[in-house]
């Protein structure tokens, strides 16, 4: 199972509440928002200007990724 990187963007909402934080996985969360479809699309503006992952968790921590903006840096072949 994949789990977010230190620097991915992860959207946090505990079962029973509609606000939901944003933050990342080595610091505690940064913002709350009102609704997860805030704090979702938050997630992705982020990650997309970042060029990292943007994961949503629920309480248990089974974490689903939202989308990946990161850029795969690939070396040209080398010719003979």
């Amino acid at each position: 199972m994949t789990h977010p990187d230190n620097t991915d963007v992860v959207v946090r909402q505990k079962r029973g509440n509609p606000t939901a934080v944003l933050g990342t996985i080595s610091a505690p969360a940064q913002f709350k928002f009102r609704t997860r479809d805030k704090a979702v699309g938050q997630a992705l503006a982020f990650a997309k200007h970042q060029h990292v992952r943007a994961w949503f968790a629920n309480d248990d921590d089974d974490f689903v990724l939202l989308g990946t903006f990161r850029q795969e840096h690939v070396e040209p072949a080398r010719s003979s």
